[in-house]
């Protein structure tokens, strides 16, 4: 396909001056899936004939006259947790899923606003895991380096979009399930604020902290996608009735103060690049304020509490020996939500309004954003055939997660963005965090921070 487009913006100006077609589009699209996915593994089912009718009718509307919008026959893909016409989710799973009949609400939402729905990607089961790893579909693997973990549990979200399979994908995020894979991959991942985006129809985590959220090749195609998902969803009791989004850009008249990590912040894991980074912000002029982030492990340990008792509730028949056709890992992982009491539960439930405030107060009360790492600064390599047991895997993946579980917690805003190269070429990538509904701020920050972190 010549002149390919980089970006939805590019495509949107491509297909309306007509130098390019929406079926051709597709079509290469899913040529490129085809040849490059057994090899990688992103996509678990591929919707050809449907994705194609779509484009034929979608460049029919063009023609017409009817113009949807930026999104108007994007090729997109979804983690496969989404209720669809005609095709019950996965969730990464043999067991048999309840999700209800209903399309889910962003499949709508993406379906009204023109997009184009290639596939449903691959995902750790029931998004219960960190790697990509999946007993049943197959481990889904880092485009930059197949030997590598993707992150997980959005997985193929992110593979799909690094492997250049389509033009952004959406995903799910209850403890850094976009923001990591993002980061592993070298493509760019919003979480958005608790609420933002409607959530009926899709196989939760937890309800208490899933955010529905997409992933793309820049800051401008995340805004535009959020656009397209945002919005209240009646059949989500966590919906909030103002939340449509809004994306436009904006250039500062003067350099946003930002938040950054004081020290090491605890952590036990190399934070080099991280403090590379920061350090061409302060060259490049950025206010720096540190912070010291004192209650991240009580976060943390909140956050745990409510994601492994909700998890356990919502499987129950998994951990009840009702349903034998999950993997032994994921049933490890979700046991020990059993093993939570209602009172923990419930003074984690009691104190996020609480701690948020505080956070607020003491943390982002004089920043725009809070800049910090994503995870590890270059996605690991697999050990393959490598047997690990339930304590094991939470040890791994809570290391991997120690700077995103506590967004989820105090359900704040966050966007994981590429920041150059670690020393085995792999991706590297900071996250920036910002107030509840902050989201349009955050992104327009990211966007100017772009040529800092691309030096």
């Amino acid at each position: 396909m010549s002149d390919k487009p980089s970006s939805i913006r590019q495509y949107g100006v491509q297909i309306r001056e007509g130098r390019l077609q929406i079926a051709d589009v597709v079509e290469n699209y899913l040529k490129k899936i085809k040849e490059r996915n057994d090899e990688l593994n992103i996509v678990v089912k591929s919707f050809d004939d449907e994705a194609q009718s779509a484009a034929e009718a979608l460049e029919g509307e063009l023609r017409q006259g009817k113009d949807r919008g930026p999104m108007h026959g994007v090729p997109i893909a979804v983690k496969d947790i989404f209720s669809m016409a005609g095709c019950v989710p996965t969730a990464g799973s043999g067991a048999e899923i309840r999700c209800g009949d209903n399309e889910a609400a962003v499949v709508r939402r993406l379906k009204a606003s023109g997009a184009i729905i290639l596939g449903a990607l691959n995902l750790d089961e029931f998004a219960a895991g960190g790697t990509g790893a999946n007993l049943w579909h197959g481990r889904c693997k880092n485009p930059f380096d197949p030997r590598r973990i993707t992150g997980g549990s959005s997985s193929g979200s992110a593979a799909a979009v690094s492997a250049g399979f389509c033009l952004a994908t959406i995903g799910s995020d209850a403890g850094g399930s976009i923001r990591i894979p993002a980061a592993f991959c070298g493509v760019y991942g919003l979480k958005p604020t608790y609420g933002r985006v409607g959530r009926s129809g899709a196989v939760p985590r937890t309800w208490s902290m899933d955010c529905i959220g997409p992933l793309a090749s820049s800051i401008d195609d995340l805004g535009i996608v959020l656009a397209a998902i945002s919005g209240f969803d009646a059949n989500d009791p966590t919906s909030q009735r103002e939340s449509d989004f809004i994306w436009t850009q904006h250039d500062y008249d003067k350099l946003p103060r930002v938040g950054v990590l004081s020290g090491n912040g605890g952590c036990h894991i190399p934070l080099a690049h991280y403090h590379r980074v920061i350090h061409s912000m302060e060259q490049s002029g950025y206010p720096l304020m540190p912070k010291s982030l004192d209650k991240l492990d009580l976060y943390t340990e909140y956050h745990q509490r409510v994601v492994k008792s909700e998890a356990a509730t919502y499987h129950r028949a998994v951990l009840w020996g009702k349903d034998a056709t999950v993997a032994p890992e994921t049933v490890a992982a979700l046991s020990s939500g059993m093993q939570v009491s209602a009172l923990d539960y419930l003074e984690a439930q009691t104190q996020r309004d609480f701690l948020l405030q505080e956070f607020l107060d003491e943390i982002l009360n004089d920043v725009e954003v809070l800049v910090l790492p994503v995870s590890y600064e270059e996605a690991p390599i697999y050990q393959e055939g490598t047997s690990r047991d339930a304590e094991t895997i939470n040890r791994e993946f809570a290391k991997a997660s120690i700077f995103t579980r506590f967004v989820n917690f105090l359900g704040l805003p966050a966007v994981s963005i590429p920041s150059g190269f670690g020393p085995s070429g792999l991706p590297t990538a900071v996250q920036l965090i910002a107030k509840p509904f902050e989201e349009a701020t955050m992104l327009n920050i990211a966007a100017g921070m772009n040529s800092v972190f691309s030096r």
